[in-house]
């Protein structure tokens, strides 16, 4: 019992430091899609993509922070990502990010993560709309 309360208490991340961490994965999404665009030897990129880029990004912050040193949460991330894979048809990358978004989002309010999964939520969802307004 000891041992599990000690794991519990290792990962908890400060409110500080959630919102330090995905606002910094934005930044880094948004570095990472533009060098994507620069370097882009096709005739044109795909915006669907470049969006994805930026909100995997995110979403992987935020997933990672739930997951944190859990062995448990890793595999239970597993299995729900390859009954979403397996069952869905997806068509564009952008949907598919939506739903690894919905999924952490969960996993975070399920294990209790609560300002996690409401500023996680926030934040991602305000880069969605802007990446979206600006025409990114």
């Amino acid at each position: 019992m000891e041992n599990l309360l000690q794991e519990v208490q290792q990962f908890n991340y400060t409110n500080a430091d959630i919102t330090k961490n995905l606002l910094l994965s934005c930044v880094l999404g948004i570095i990472i899609s533009s060098i994507y665009k620069t370097t882009h030897k096709g005739l044109s990129y795909s915006q669907s993509f470049m969006i994805t880029i930026i909100l995997v990004t995110v979403v992987v912050c935020m997933t990672m922070m739930v997951i944190g040193n859990s062995l448990a949460r890793a595999f239970a991330l597993v299995g729900a990502l390859s009954i979403i894979r397996f069952r869905t048809v997806v068509k564009d990358t952008k949907d598919t990010s939506f739903v690894f978004f919905g999924l952490a989002a969960g996993m975070a309010a399920g294990t209790s993560s609560y300002f996690l999964a409401f500023v996680g939520v926030v934040i991602i969802s305000l880069l969605a709309v802007i990446l979206h307004k600006t025409n990114y």
